[in-house]
């Protein structure tokens, strides 16, 4: 028979013969189909079926065409026809076999592929698929010994070696069969696998970073180091890493994920968008390449787009948490989502997680009900360090009483990180949850004895909030930390906050129950060594400058409209934005864009993008009167433009978070610069610009009036905290004995 391949590649094709010639008809089909005229291929292979009715070679190459195409039916009828010409062919019985893993019963799998280990027992592939089709039949034993003879055959396999080590997990005891002929690679490479599910990451990048010198084609490798580095909350090292592995495994989907998220940690998310946007592309885009898809375009300003994606990932078959978690998340930023709407959303979350038969937190026998013994704490978060969270809470927890609180940290700790090594050192212990779930986490708590657990992640950034939903301890609390809502979980009982972010007739918007501070509900820790503050720009340029340092995320719309209208009534101001994303051109055009289309002048417009946190402190002396965006006003954003002299103008509204600012200023005692309507807002902020005298006197005055008020009093704010957990305590006590 005529050889199919020509000098190693298929021939060109010149002239009729292909349509006579079966191998030649052979040929041209193969080569259409790997130009991807599929069709004309698969034509032109069942017509040589025709002419040679026989022979196994066109069917099998015709099952391969329809497989590539996911067409696994036509595929599966494919190969059964070319078992029935050439019942010993390993490739079909290979091919059909992998096919019925998928779509069929573990036992047709097996069929086919003990067959092909039969027929060749070199094939380090077909005893690879022959342990999966044994999993699938959960022959455990059987399992770990096919994957460990495809690891004998085949030592430089990592998956393999992968599979080989995880089959053996679900053995009673070790397998008896001798361990394969792994390379140095392989083994750190394991080793840097299994220090990574462990979380620990220093030990998993050593091995990872020797393994990946050893085996730099192996893409895995500088993916699982990405995992390292973005666990470790290091994105600029995961950046290079995961690009490694996406140059290596340009068509894989997870590494373009990980490398679009880790692009959105360093603000680069134009850059992420274009990837995501090449993967959605593909007909097997993964739901969860659109969920993150839409938190990206939110944080460049494009909620709709957002909103869009949300929907395409739940056409695509999105796990309904996933999805509503990030339908959740934007809420607050759209001006026509109501708090009980938010509410409502939120409930429905809550309602889906997972949860235990009982409750993971110790039976209420052995709890002690002395409401007055000392109470262990448990602060549930990955971003106890340099962050809002840190800012906002670090000096509270520092003022509580060490005897009468001891704390736990459950959550990562960076140790390079200032803030994160305070609160190590209030700490009693630190927890490394990373390599656990969300059941394993609950079971930490408990068996730490907590007594009241402080959700300090929410749905954001490497949140872990949904633990409480397995009662991890007697009491639980909702404070900073995406706190930009009602949790919805019903397993949380408090809901940390005050009486200007929750006046009276705001219950209704949580299904916690509200626990009121004397004063603010955060304190704000001032940063060291901080800039000097200047007079107002206004002072010297002769005209004034309204700024607004908050994300871009929050810049509605709406927002856009009211500083147009201010602007009009302004004429000579300028706005200056900042936010890190105005690093890149595209969120600023973007943005101007939507200005424009609100009535702004762009050309009055400053952006200004990343900058040190001393930089970002020293910009508010630039600007006379800082903007508070709607409905999500700022948080440590407005702290920081007033303890830099700057007065923040906001408009309140019904959710928590509409209404931060209503109660820094408040904390302050700006109450002034608190409005109910769009147009108090204008008019507010006019009034201010038009009295430079006042704005003058407030500005020299402002740091030290903040530095003195409740929102930076530390020993004010720990007793208060310390009063209401408390007083959370006293009312378990009290239910326990009821």
């Amino acid at each position: 028979m005529k050889s199919l391949m020509h000098d190693g590649c298929v021939a060109p094709w010149q002239d009729n013969r292909a349509d006579t010639d079966p191998v030649a008809l052979l040929n041209k089909a193969i080569r259409l189909d790997g130009e991807g005229v599929h069709d004309i291929a698969q034509a032109a292979m069942r017509q040589v079926v025709t002419l040679i009715p026989g022979w196994d070679e066109p069917w099998l190459r015709l099952g391969q065409s329809l497989r590539a195409r996911n067409c696994h039916d036509a595929a599966m009828a494919a190969y059964d026809a070319a078992l029935e010409c050439n019942p010993r062919r390993v490739e079909a019985l290979l091919a059909r076999g992998v096919l019925a893993l998928q779509h069929e019963p573990p036992q047709t799998g097996l069929h086919f592929l003990t067959r092909a280990t039969d027929l060749a027992q070199d094939n380090h592939q077909a005893w690879h698929a022959l342990g999966h089709a044994y999993a699938a039949a959960k022959l455990d034993i059987r399992a770990a010994g096919a994957f460990r003879h495809a690891a004998t055959l085949a030592p430089d396999r990592l998956i393999y070696a992968f599979d080989a080590v995880d089959s053996e997990t679900w053995l009673d005891g070790p397998i008896s069969d001798p361990a394969p002929p792994w390379s140095d690679g392989i083994r750190l490479a394991l080793a840097g696998r299994s220090a990574l599910q462990r979380g620990a990451l220093d030990e998993a990048e050593a091995a990872l970073e020797a393994a990946y010198a050893l085996m730099p084609d192996e893409p895995w490798i500088p993916t699982a180091l990405g995992s390292v580095h973005m666990m470790a909350m290091r994105p600029y090292r995961a950046e290079p890493a995961l690009r490694a592995a996406h140059r290596l495994a340009p068509n894989d989907p997870v590494i373009a994920h990980d490398l679009a998220v880790a692009l959105a940690r360093l603000y680069r998310y134009a850059e992420a968008e274009t990837i995501l946007g090449m993967v959605a592309t593909q007909g097997s885009a993964h739901p969860r390449i659109f969920c993150t898809r839409a938190n990206q375009r939110a944080s460049m300003g494009d909620i709709q787009g957002a909103m869009d994606d949300l929907a395409t990932a739940r056409m695509n078959g999105a796990d309904e948490i996933e999805a509503l978690r990030a339908e959740c998340s934007l809420m607050p930023y759209r001006r026509d989502a109501s708090a009980i709407m938010v509410r409502h959303a939120m409930e429905t979350l809550g309602a889906m997680l997972p949860r235990a038969g009982t409750p993971m937190m110790r039976p209420r026998s052995a709890i002690s009900d002395d409401p007055e013994r000392p109470l262990r704490i448990g602060l549930l978060s990955n971003t106890l360090r340099t962050h809002p969270v840190g800012w906002l809470t670090l000096a509270g927890f520092e003022a509580l009483d060490r005897d009468s609180f001891p704390i736990h940290c459950f959550g990562r700790f960076a140790p390079e990180d200032r803030l994160a090594r305070r609160f190590a050192a209030r700490a009693d212990a630190w927890h490394a949850i990373d390599a656990l779930d969300d059941y394993a986490v609950a079971a930490l708590i408990a068996e730490q004895n907590i007594d009241i657990l402080i959700d300090l992640g929410g749905y954001g950034d490497a949140g872990r909030m949904s633990v409480t939903a397995y009662r991890a301890a007697p009491v639980q609390i909702k404070w900073v930390g995406m706190q930009c809502t009602t949790s919805g979980i019903r397993e949380i009982d408090w809901f940390l906050t005050d009486r200007w972010e929750t006046p009276d007739g705001f219950e209704r918007f949580y299904t916690e129950r509200l626990l009121r501070l004397t004063d603010g509900y955060v304190c704000y820790l001032p940063p060291d060594n901080p800039p000097g503050f200047t007079p107002p720009p206004a002072l010297a340029r002769s005209h004034v400058t309204f700024g607004c340092f908050n994300n871009v995320t929050k810049i509605t719309d709406e927002t856009l409209t009211a500083w147009a209208d201010l602007l009009f009534h302004v004429p000579d101001a300028r706005l200056a934005l900042r936010c890190p994303q105005f690093s890149e051109s595209v969120t600023v055009m973007r943005l101007q864009e939507r200005a424009r289309n609100a009535g702004i002048n762009v050309a009055r417009l400053d952006f200004l993008g990343r900058a040190s946190h001393r930089e970002f402190l020293a910009g508010y002396n630039k600007i006379d009167i800082a903007l508070d965006p709607f409905p999500y006003s700022g948080g440590l954003t407005t702290c920081e433009s007033l303890f830099m002299g700057v007065p923040v103008v906001t408009l309140a509204g019904e959710h928590f978070a509409a209404r931060h600012s209503v109660s820094h200023l408040s904390n302050v005692g700006l109450l002034d610069c608190v409005t109910t309507s769009t147009d108090a807002y204008i008019d507010r902020a006019m009034e201010l610009a038009k009295d430079l005298h006042t704005l003058t006197e407030l500005r020299a005055g402002l740091r030290r009036q903040v530095v003195a008020s409740p929102l930076c009093d530390t020993a004010r704010f720990g007793k208060s905290l310390g009063a209401g957990l408390r007083h959370a305590w006293h009312d378990y006590c009290a239910a326990a004995r009821a």
